[in-house]
């Protein structure tokens, strides 16, 4: 199955759209929801994030900046 996105650039016209493509019995249909932007970042979510790791500041940046790979 093919898929194809559209904009909209006229939102007044998407009703005719919809109207319009529904009369195809070969189309399918999906509404596609739009992800919310959460308000903040929850910094406290992060905790326990480097836990039971055996890695420290200076082994990080060595892995980091480590260009050979």
């Amino acid at each position: 199955m093919e898929q194809l996105i559209l904009n909209i650039k006229d939102s007044s016209k998407l009703s005719f759209l919809m109207q319009l493509i529904k009369q195809f019995d070969f189309v399918e249909v999906e509404k596609v929801k739009k992800k919310k932007k959460s308000d903040k970042y929850d910094f406290f979510n992060s905790a326990g994030l480097w836990a039971n790791r055996e890695i420290n500041a200076k082994e990080l940046r060595k892995q980091a900046w480590d260009r050979t790979k």
